[in-house]
């Protein structure tokens, strides 16, 4: 079900677009909309870019299947770098990603999420036939780099990728590229550990079997898995907000979380919210409405929403159980409010009964 509007003729702009904007306004991009690029076998997207967002923050979706390409070590990767001025966070949509930190790796699968502020090296590699990264990195502009390393991605089918079409590395392109023009700054003869045991090539720290945390710093690299981290009940509303990264580990520049929440009963109101802080939605499971420029969207799985600051917008889920991921640069949006009148949470999903219908749902 791709993403549908409610019409209005009281605003000039359809929320919907086929392509993220060249300015600053409010939208919603269906799933894997808008021009791709490929290096290789990967299929990058940008639904929200450095122009659309106004230069707070960039969401690339890359798609792929496992890297067959020639690379480093037993598991064919991005060659190691770092970032002086992106800070670069990785959360995996589906399939699998392996994401190395400085002197340990953690294989990412579905909707675990690693961190990487700046002057960490790194890397990555796809590990399953059909993969999906979202990266969120701030500020925006990062996808520059991406769009001088590639190709148009021409796929009549608008498949996620094309996994039979096979693109020559642009081996002088590349090295053209990285630098401090596009902040990727390699570093040669990297040594990554592959002696990975249960998704983990640290086994002194939980991973799947135990509860992940974050540092109080936002100077160190980590990594959360799904479920296995704190989380947040904002009881009136029943909704689960899992924090990924605050303004703590972002240095107040971000802030990212998921969030599960119920339907709608048929007797509760939703509120208009509206943030000095522009934000996004990504739908990963279920229907979820959204109502802004007087016109309601139903957006499903895939589908993302830009808020520009200063937008007014209001939400709920229109089936009896929606996952999205959200964010805003710098921190202190939709997801920092909810937090901060919400109690711990040790469950993944929402109660067994409603709350306290008389708060509406409020923040």
């Amino acid at each position: 079900m791709a993403a549908s509007v409610v019409p209005s003729t009281n605003n000039p702009y359809n929320l919907i677009v086929t392509e993220p904007p060249s300015f600053v306004r409010p939208y919603v991009i269906p799933d894997l909309s808008g021009p791709a690029v490929v290096l290789i076998n990967d299929a990058i997207r940008a639904p929200i870019n450095n122009l659309s967002s106004g230069g707070a923050f960039s969401l690339l979706q890359l798609n792929a299947q496992n890297y067959i390409r020639s690379g480093y070590g037993d598991l064919y990767q991005t060659p190691p770098h770092y970032h002086s001025r992106f800070h670069e966070t990785f959360f995996c949509y589906k399939g699998e990603v392996t994401l190395w930190a400085n002197g340990e790796a953690r294989m990412l699968t579905v909707q675990d999420f690693g961190s990487m502020p700046t002057m960490q090296n790194h890397s990555y590699s796809f590990t399953e036939p059909d993969s999906t990264l979202l990266a969120f990195i701030t500020p925006g502009g990062f996808e520059h780099f991406y769009w001088n390393v590639s190709v148009p991605l021409v796929d009549p089918t608008n498949a996620p990728f094309a996994p039979d079409i096979h693109t020559h590395f642009l081996e002088s392109t590349f090295e053209a590229a990285i630098g401090p023009v596009f902040d990727v700054i390699p570093i040669f003869n990297s040594q990554f550990s592959y002696n990975f045991t249960n998704g983990t090539t640290n086994q002194s720290a939980p991973w799947h079997n135990g509860k992940t945390t974050a540092p109080n710093n936002a100077k160190e690299p980590y990594y959360l898995a799904n479920n296995w981290s704190q989380r947040f009940l904002h009881r009136a509303t029943g909704q689960v907000i899992q924090p990924r990264a605050t303004a703590v580990q972002s240095g107040g520049n971000f802030t990212l979380s998921t969030m599960v929440m119920r339907g709608k009963a048929a007797n509760e109101t939703t509120v208009e919210y509206t943030f000095d802080v522009p934000q996004f939605f990504q739908i990963l499971e279920g229907t979820m409405m959204i109502r802004m420029m007087c016109q309601t969207v139903a957006m499903s799985t895939g589908d993302i929403a830009f808020i520009p600051a200063g937008t007014a917008f209001s939400y709920w889920s229109e089936v009896a159980f929606t996952k999205v991921y959200l964010g805003c640069a710098p921190a202190g949006g939709l997801s920092d409010a909810l937090v901060a009148q919400a109690e711990p949470w040790a469950y993944g999903v929402f109660p067994s009964y409603f709350g306290n219908l008389t708060n509406s749902t409020s923040a």
